[in-house]
């Protein structure tokens, strides 16, 4: 996992797995923690993945999708912005504090 620190008004810093997001048209999950301690787990999507989803199904649901063109720095740091304006609780997974 390597972390992006932005230090973007309450964005802490995000965590991104290097190995996932060298794999064009995959799924990628990140991990957003804020200054206040809360994490959330975001899952992102290319077109190239859910064609490929739906190329084996007749549908493809998943709860808070957050679609990117392709894994970039800059494509994750946008679609966590936009999760962030858009009520992070609706499309992240929080996770448990950890004890310090």
């Amino acid at each position: 996992m390597r972390s992006l620190d932005i230090k973007d008004g309450p964005i802490a810093s995000v965590l991104v797995a290097d190995e996932l997001a060298s794999t064009p048209g995959d799924s990628l999950d990140v991990v957003l923690r804020l200054r206040d301690g809360r994490r959330f787990v975001l899952t992102l999507f290319t077109l190239e993945h859910l064609r490929r989803q739906l190329d084996q199904a007749l549908s493809f649901v998943t709860p808070g999708m957050l679609l990117v063109k392709h894994f970039s720095d800059e494509a994750i740091l946008d679609a966590v912005r936009s999760a962030m304006s858009q009520d992070i609780e609706r499309l992240g997974v929080l996770q448990p504090l950890i004890n310090q």
